[in-house]
């Protein structure tokens, strides 16, 4: 939905072929519908969960034979205020906004540096760069953003790779 959804539908018209993941199958399947069965493909994915990550690009790179961008996208807030919210919402929020990108990364990284290319489009948010009060959500993007840095960094160091690119939304 939203930032997701946009995207594939964008570039799907641009001629990309796109494989879209999310828990909701029924979601994923109206934009699929939208896009084409051509260019879409359909994954239910949890991305908290490194068996289905595992999975997703595996059944990627079969439909489509490669991977060429990986969007880390996935993500939810929750009220500020350390007094707010149930701390088990607390816990998936941390789980979805901070291991999803990471598992991600982890479950794409290989097959980006075996083609010597690729692009990780990680969402982040401007509350990863200037805390919110009272916000656990500023507190994960601010993980995301570290991650996307120090990813860029792990590439151009210790596999002395210019070819995979990191871009971080905010």
């Amino acid at each position: 939905t939203g930032i997701g959804a946009a995207t594939a539908k964008a570039a799907a018209a641009d001629g990309w072929n796109v494989v879209l993941s999310a828990r909701s199958e029924d979601k994923l399947r109206a934009v699929a519908e939208e896009i084409g069965s051509e260019r879409a493909h359909v994954v239910a994915c949890d991305v908290t969960e490194w068996a289905d990550q595992q999975r997703l690009v595996s059944e990627s790179l079969e439909r489509f034979g490669q991977i060429d961008a990986a969007f880390a996208n996935a993500g939810f807030g929750a009220k500020r205020g350390f007094l707010e919210e149930d701390p088990e919402q607390w816990r998936e929020m941390v789980l979805t906004n901070v291991l999803g990108p990471a598992l991600t990364i982890r479950a794409v990284l290989h097959h980006f540096l075996e083609q010597d290319s690729g692009h990780f489009i990680i969402t982040s948010s401007v509350a990863g760069r200037r805390p919110l009060p009272g916000s656990l959500y500023s507190a994960t993007k601010h993980a995301v953003t570290a991650m996307g840095e120090g990813l860029r960094a792990e590439l151009r160091q210790m596999h002395e790779n210019a070819t995979v690119r990191v871009t971080l939304i905010e």
